[in-house]
């Protein structure tokens, strides 16, 4: 009798305490949600409000950059940079290695990683599939059965290039009747909005004036604009954007061939490749990455990275993910990813949009210092929870791989700085203080990736072009890595803004090809 009382009272005692440290783990819960709520909210998705006005952002705040610096975001790096910390005093004290040592060795493995990962894109992209409607097809189109398509052109003092943009939008294959053509301004942009009526643009186009409120972005613009479309399919325009006469119908006919898919990207050139250095090499890169490397990510089902422009809609899949935000600079890149983890499907169509390549290295840098802080925005937003993104992505894979091609990319430029002074040093001087850093594996290592890393890449951008008809501009492959160079100031000058001014946009000038003709 007496050891049965014992027994039930240790069974009593064994349920108190475990009933107890269930109490003391949701108290450790709760205090962590309050803390990090990235890693255990169970629901961050609110409603989307279509109605907001002021700065037009239709996501909840949580979707945001706007509220980029609160308190969550610093604890997600607190949390981070604390784990990173005890790893790194952990594999002080357990072998001989340095800490430069160690944090060689991590930055050689992630360069290389990122290296394969770029390499592996490639390697699929012969599988990659380009919509392509045929001539027969498109001119038995009738005008009764095409939808109304929107065109957004958000413009801000863009006078100079008004002409050759009324021009190219004029001249687009698509009933007057059918076309919903928005032209947003900003309230003080008079030139710009006189420039219009002195262009002769088509009284059918309507202009929506912005109001006077930050942010002053152009997903800002569009989310105004947003509130008055009419079609069911919708494209962004950039000013200096000339697209294929039949870029819309060809648009209609893919989305009609892939009901699956809710956006197509186009593919782009540049009619200003001659005009300067700056210019041969930014369509050296872009002719890459649209011809191998987007084939690669279609290919291969991954996330896609999606353009600022030329990139056509289905209205209701933009509606259904809150259209943009106006507080991300790189709000293609950030909606592609929302659209992505809603579960819709990105596509390509074989049908080209001119612009104008970046002639000048200051507006260059400007420019891709933009997009760089828009790619971080992105990956901080997109991982304020973690689980919830890979589920959503579709798994451990997809998650890696937009590791790999939002907040990688950025990476794979602050890296390159390092890596490739680093390495050149040690090769140059010899010294005895940059070997202790490079541990036999490591120099293997740090000497393949960046090897075969550099050459790889040289190689593909000049296929890239060769293959598009443009064997001239192989020739200045030599500047490659100089234009490299250039994107690591660029990442480096991006996190600087990210600190001081989050959400100002630089805005990139357009129509100096007019004022400076090709050299």
């Amino acid at each position: 009798m007496v050891e049965r009382i014992i027994k039930l009272s240790r069974r009593i005692s064994l349920i108190a305490l475990f009933g107890r440290l269930g109490l003391v783990y949701t108290d450790f819960r709760e205090s962590l949600r309050e803390l990090f709520p990235f890693f255990l909210a169970p629901q961050f998705r609110e409603s989307i409000n279509f109605e907001a006005t002021g700065d037009h952002l239709f996501l909840p705040e949580s979707m945001s950059a706007k509220t980029l610096m609160r308190f969550e975001t610093l604890s997600l790096l607190l949390c981070g940079g604390t784990l990173s910390g005890a790893l790194v005093w952990i594999i002080i004290a357990s072998t001989p290695f340095t800490i430069g040592t160690f944090f060689i060795t991590v930055i050689a493995h992630l360069y290389a990683l990122l290296v394969v990962f770029k390499l592996s894109v490639v390697a699929a992209s012969p599988k990659g599939v380009f919509e392509r409607a045929s001539r027969e097809a498109i001119a038995a189109l009738s005008n009764e059965e095409l939808p109304i398509y929107t065109v957004i052109v958000p413009l801000r003092e863009e006078a100079a290039v008004m002409p050759q943009i009324v021009a190219s939008l004029s001249a687009i294959d698509y009933p007057a009747e059918k076309l919903d053509l928005i032209i947003t301004l900003e309230k003080y942009d008079h030139e710009t909005r006189e420039a219009i009526y002195a262009a002769n643009a088509p009284a059918t186009w309507r202009i929506v004036t912005l109001p006077d409120t930050a942010p002053k972005t152009k997903p800002k613009a569009l989310n105004v604009a947003f509130k008055h479309i009419h079609g069911e399919h919708l494209v962004i325009y950039d000013a200096e954007i000339i697209p294929d006469r039949d870029q819309l119908k060809q648009a209609v006919l893919a989305f009609r061939a892939r009901p699956d898919i809710a956006c197509f990207q186009t593919r782009l050139d540049h009619y200003n490749t001659d005009q300067s250095i700056m210019t041969k090499l930014f369509t050296t890169e872009f002719t890459f990455y649209y011809d191998i490397f987007l084939r690669g990510l279609a290919a291969l089902r991954l996330p896609i990275p999606l353009s600022g422009h030329s990139t056509h809609f289905r209205t209701n899949a933009l509606r259904a993910v809150g259209a943009w935000d106006p507080y991300n600079v790189a709000e293609d890149c950030d909606v592609g990813m929302r659209l992505y983890r809603a579960g819709y499907k990105s596509g390509m169509i074989d049908s080209f949009s001119q612009e104008e390549a970046t002639a000048t290295v200051d507006a260059w840098i400007r420019q891709r210092t933009r997009w760089m802080k828009g790619f971080i925005q992105t990956s901080i937003v997109q991982l304020r929870h973690p689980r919830t993104l890979m589920r959503e992505l579709g798994g451990l894979s997809n998650f890696l791989a937009f590791l790999m091609l939002v907040p990688g990319m950025v990476f794979y430029c602050l890296l390159n700085v390092v890596t490739w002074i680093v390495f050149i040093a040690w090769v140059v001087s010899g010294s005895d203080a940059i070997k202790s850093l490079y541990p036999m594996p490591v120099l293997y290592l740090s000497t393949a990736a960046f090897v075969v890393g550099a050459i790889a890449f040289i190689f593909l951008n000049l296929l890239a072009v060769y293959r598009r008809g443009k064997a001239r501009l192989v020739r200045y492959w030599f500047l490659t890595p100089i234009y490299w160079m250039l994107l690591s100031f660029a990442a480096m000058r991006a996190v600087w803004q990210l600190a001081r001014t989050p959400h100002l946009w630089e805005k990139t000038a357009h129509g100096t090809h007019l004022a400076h003709p090709p050299q």
